[in-house]
This record gives structure tokens, C-alpha cells and sequence, in this order.
């Protein structure tokens, strides 16, 4: 019972006394009927008095401080001083003491209070929105140890390459290693001084898969590892366009790769004398052939031999995406330097010739997890298996590159020493660059034609034309959480959430989101989920906080640390009731009670 409903019952107990007493003064007295009304009266006051005795009337004065208590409190050091007991939010642990909360909301509203101090590693999901006194204090952990932040990979196209970023705290000479769902080491890096590190991995067929992504401090000993979720999506084929001044080995395996790779490419190379082979005459005057086309492969000399409607057309085409790269086979002209110029990427340098080491390739047995399943065309033997390794195995040669520089662009490339190779530009919607290498062809006839694979792939992939996506929902949480609010923005369709069991539940946008059309979806369950977005399904993971727990109390301490910084309660004076002084009461009704008990006696 509350004690609202205590005070009703004294009331109306104190009501019931003085209604049979007057009954008795009217009905059963014989003093003089202004006596009689007067004792009335007094029993009314006297009443009165000792209801106000009973319950005296609040007053306002300014609020107390409030210490609340939240997940891991018990690490951050001695229990601030407060004038109740500590209030438990859900998460924390118990406190002798302490009174237990469902939230920080209802706790401001049933202790409403003018200071307020958290205590804990931050405030939970649900607590985010509450608003806040004028004064708040937070009592904070110290930081976890471990994965602090992490960037999952984007979609990406089968057998193309995927970047994983992440960010460590509190392991000095910490390394990081990058594992395979079959737990084989893809990659491994040295994590810098910041703490930052970026690592990558090779895709494989279309569909979904959870990668992991390990830190290991100075001993080798595991600190902390997180799921890195990564999908691979089915992409249309890359459409490249081909012309070349003359055949030769270069042209030979990039053709060769593009074929394997899935590429839809068409070689034109002139042989002199109007003659040419390949798959058929390139119309590079047809806009048609361009606006079909992702990439346009040309070398220095069939650069320089453009017309200058076909340099029109290169250029209006590159302007609305299309990709353009230019391969040396040799020092570029003048005249291509100046083509290279009017599309938006200057050139400078003597196109010198100098030795080129690209980065290695690291432990045999993280180049084999990268590869993958052996090639279809190895012979199904051990000798065949063999031959395989020992020529994935072999040391990369030295290339030829030319000593170009490209003021203004961004690289195209890296070298052992981490010097820049090549470099692009962006120009309208398109991309043009240059790859200053004149012999990768030299990497497939040592066998390494996997890294020839890796160099073009990368290549191409930075300068094709841009595809739109086919998920137009976006998220302003970089990780969605198992048990919290995730916003869904972008939707156009009806949209709809799946479970594993198939369960269905549909997703409302909000209309205070306006433009952004965003949806609240609160997903309950970790892993990939399924979201029905009109005719298209798009899959998200979802990171259970038990299986990344540094990176889930870093986001709830980044979280936290915004809501307090945007917090918008009002800079005043926080009140609160509490009960006056009793002593006047206890007087007033004395003396009222004894002028009472001396009328009766005189009676």
C-alpha cells in the first residue's frame, strides 16, 4: 500500500471518530446547545490537528544527489556519498544497500534529484533517452582491453579482395590475425602504435560467412577476438574494352586472367599496316561501346593515336563513369602525356627505367589459406599437388617500372618499401589512371599467377566504373547489437524482419525521421538476419555482446559519452516534496485537545 492510500485511511478514520462523537454531543448531551456546537467544532480541529500531526504538509526544497549503478560498477573505484541508498539499475551487481530500478527514467522520476552520478562502465540501450538533472556526473571504468573498434568488410564480388579495419587497446607489441571460418590463418599484421591495424582476405563463392578477427599480445598469447561477418555477393560481369598498339606477352596473360576471372573483354591490337587481331575492331568513336563498357584499357602509343573525336568521346564518357586506364609499355610520348592531361591526369618524370619489389607474400601457410581449394586444372595426384604448392611457393621477380609521378592523385599501388606505384584521379563520375609496370607477365611465368591475379584485380576494381547497389537500406549504427535498438533507414518498401524460425514482424517507419524514412527493428537474436525489403532480401549481422565484449563496452561507452554531450535538460533548480515540521502541529493540538478535555470537565 502507498502511502497516498495510508493517508486516505487515517482521514477517513479520523473522519468516522469525529462523526460519532458529534452524533453524541447532538443526540445524548444535556449541556446548552452553543456549548454543544462549540465542542463540535473543537472535535473537528482537534481532528484536523492530529491528522497534520499524523501527516504533515510537504514543503519544497532542493533536490538531493542520486547515485545510480550500472554494469561493472564495482570497477570503478569507491562508491561516491549520497544521501539515499545507491539505486541498481537491471545490470549491475548487488550492492548492500542498494535499491534495484527497472531504469535510469524511473529512477530520476521516483527520486527526483538535482545531481545525478553514474557509476559503471556507461548507461545501457534503453536508458539512452532519459532526460537528465542539470548536473551529471560519470564515474567511468577504465577502458577494456582488446578490440575497441571494428570496421567490417563491405560486399564484395567472388574471388575479390575485402579490408577489415580495427582499432586494439591496452596490448602493447600486440599482433592481429585474421581467420577463415575453417579457423586458418588468412592474414596476419602488426598492430601500430595507435593501436590501429588493417588486415584482408580473399573471397570465395557467392553467400554469407563469419571470419574472426584475433589479437595476440607480445607472448603469442590470445587477448581478444571478435566475428568480422563478410558476404559475398553474385556481381555482373566487368565489361573492359582493350586497345593496344601492338600484341605482346603483357597483353597475352592479361587476357588470359580476364577470361578466368569472368571478365567480358574485347582485344583489339594492331599489328601495323590496318591489320589487327583480337576479338574484332573496338569502336572507341561509338559512345554506344563506352556507355556498355566498366573499363577502357589503352597503352601509351594507342593513347597517343586517338582522334581527337575519339579523345571527345573518351572524355564525355569518363565524365559520366566510365573507367579508363593506361598500361606503359614504354616512356610515354609528349603527345601522350598531353592526352593524359586533357582527361585530368597530369604526368611528370623521365619514364626512366628502374628495378620494382612489391610487398611478399608472408608464411607459406597463410598464402595457401588465402588461395584456397587447389586450381581445377591441377593434376588429381600427389605430385600434381606438389607441383601446385611449389610454384604458388616460388619468390616473386623483380619488375620493370617506369619513373613516373602523378601530382595530386592517389595511388594506384605500393611497393615493399611503401612507395607510391601508379596513381588515379577521379573525373566526374569516372575514374582515370596509370600503371607505370611494363612486365607483370613475368609473375605467371614463375608460376605466381595468383598474384598476378591479386595485382590486376586490385587494379581494375579501383578504377572500373562504379556499380549502384542493390541495397538501399542503411544504418546510422556501424554494428547492430543482439538486444538493442537498431534504426533501419532508406526504406521505400514494406519491410519486414525474419528470425531463424521463420517468424516475420514488420517494421514501421517513423515519421519524425522525415527524409531519412527510418525503421526501429530490435533484433533478439545474434547471427545473420534476414529483412524483406519489398521484392529484395537483405541480409545483416547481428554481434552478440558475449562474443565481443571489449568492442561492446567500448560502443556503450561511445554511446554514453554522446548522450551526456547532447543531453538537453534544463539548466534549474531541481525541487522535490518532502514533509514539514511536526512540533507546531503537536502544540496546536495540545493546547486545542486540553481546551477540549477542560470543556468536558467543567460540564
Amino acid at each position: 500500500m502507498n502511502a497516498s492510500a495510508v493517508n486516505l485511511w487515517i482521514a477517513l478514520a479520523l473522519a468516522l471518530i469525529v462523526v460519532i462523537a458529534s452524533a453524541r454531543q447532538l443526540h445524548g448531551g444535556t449541556a446548552r446547545p452553543g456549548r454543544r456546537w462549540i465542542v463540535i467544532a473543537l472535535q473537528i480541529i482537534v481532528a484536523a490537528l492530529l491528522y497534520f500531526c499524523l501527516v504533515p504538509p510537504t514543503r519544497q526544497q532542493p533536490a538531493g544527489g542520486l547515485v545510480v549503478l550500472g554494469i561493472d560498477a564495482g570497477k570503478a573505484g569507491v562508491l561516491p556519498a549520497s544521501v539515499g541508498p545507491p539505486l541498481l539499475l537491471p545490470e549491475a551487481a548487488d550492492v548492500p544497500g542498494g535499491q534495484r530500478v527497472p531504469d535510469l527514467a524511473t529512477a530520476l522520476r521516483q527520486h527526483p534529484a538535482s545531481t545525478l552520478t553514474l557509476v559503471g562502465a556507461g548507461l545501457a540501450a534503453r536508458d539512452r533517452d532519459a532526460v537528465l538533472p542539470p548536473d551529471v556526473r560519470w564515474q567511468a571504468t577504465p577502458e577494456p582491453r582488446g578490440w575497441i573498434a571494428l570496421q567490417p568488410p563491405v560486399d564484395v564480388a567472388p574471388g575479390a579482395r575485402f579490408a577489415v579495419q580495427a582499432q586494439a587497446h591496452g596490448v602493447a607489441k600486440a599482433k592481429a590475425e585474421l581467420l577463415d571460418p575453417a579457423d586458418s590463418v588468412v592474414d596476419r599484421a602488426v598492430v601500430d602504435d595507435d593501436g590501429r591495424v588493417q588486415l584482408s582476405g580473399i573471397a570465395r563463392a557467392a553467400g554469407r560467412s563469419v571470419f574472426r578477427l584475433r589479437l595476440l599480445d607480445a607472448d603469442g598469447h590470445v587477448v581478444d577476438s571478435v566475428p568480422v561477418p563478410q558476404q559475398t555477393v553474385p556481381a555482373a560481369p566487368l565489361r573492359l574494352l582493350v586497345r593496344a598498339s601492338a600484341p605482346g606477352p603483357e597483353l597475352k596473360y592479361l587476357r588470359r586472367w580476364a577470361a578466368d576471372a569472368g571478365i567480358r573483354v574485347q582485344v583489339q591490337a594492331d599489328t601495323g599496316a590496318g591489320l589487327s587481331v583480337g576479338d574484332g575492331p573496338v569502336p572507341i568513336d561509338a559512345a554506344s561501346s563506352l556507355t556498355r563498357s566498366d573499363l577502357l584499357l589503352l597503352d601509351e602509343r594507342s593513347l597517343a593515336a586517338l582522334s581527337a573525336g575519339q579523345l571527345a568521346a573518351v572524355r564525355q564518357a569518363l565524365r559520366d563513369g566510365l573507367g579508363v586506364l593506361v598500361r606503359s609499355a614504354g616512356a610515354p610520348s609528349a603527345s601522350a602525356r598531353q592526352r593524359l592531361r586533357d582527361l585530368g591526369l597530369p604526368v611528370q618524370g623521365d619514364g626512366s627505367s628502374r628495378t620494382l619489389e612489391l610487398p611478399g607474400d608472408g608464411e607459406s601457410a597463410i598464402l595457401a589459406a588465402r588461395r584456397g581449394p587447389l586450381a581445377a586444372g591441377t593434376l588429381p595426384t600427389g605430385y600434381g599437388e606438389e607441383a601446385d604448392r611449389s610454384s604458388h611457393g616460388a619468390a616473386l621477380p623483380a619488375l620493370e617500372a617506369l619513373a613516373l609521378q602523378f601530382p595530386g592523385s592517389t595511388a594506384l599501388l605500393h611497393d615493399r618499401a611503401g612507395n607510391t606505384i601508379g596513381g588515379w584521379r577521379a573525373v566526374g563520375k569516372g575514374r582515370i589512371g596509370l600503371l607505370p609496370l611494363t612486365d607483370s607477365w613475368r609473375w605467371v611465368l614463375a608460376g605466381r599467377d595468383d598474384r598476378h591475379g591479386e595485382l590486376w584485380s586490385s587494379v581494375v576494381a579501383t578504377l572500373g566504373r562504379a556499380l549502384g547497389s542493390s541495397d538501399a537500406l542503411w544504418s546510422p549504427q556501424p554494428i547492430s547489437w543482439a538486444g538493442e535498438r537498431q534504426s533501419v533507414c532508406g526504406v521505400q518498401e514494406p519491410l519486414q524482419a525474419f528470425n531463424e524460425r521463420g517468424e516475420s514482424a514488420p517494421l514501421i517507419v517513423d515519421g519524425a525521421t522525415s527524409a531519412m524514412r527510418c525503421a526501429g527493428w530490435w533484433p533478439r537474436e545474434s547471427g545473420w538476419q534476414r529483412l524483406q525489403h519489398g521484392d529484395s532480401t537483405v541480409w545483416r549481422y547481428v554481434f552478440d555482446p558475449k562474443d565481443a565484449p571489449a568492442l561492446h563496452r567500448q560502443a556503450m561507452i561511445d554511446a554514453t559519452t554522446q548522450a551526456l554531450a547532447s543531453s538537453t535538460s534544463e539548466n534549474t533548480l531541481m525541487m522535490q516534496p518532502v514533509p514539514g515540521s511536526r512540533w507546531p502541529w503537536w502544540l496546536a493540538f495540545v493546547l486545542c485537545a486540553s481546551l477540549l478535555w477542560w470543556l468536558e470537565r467543567r460540564r
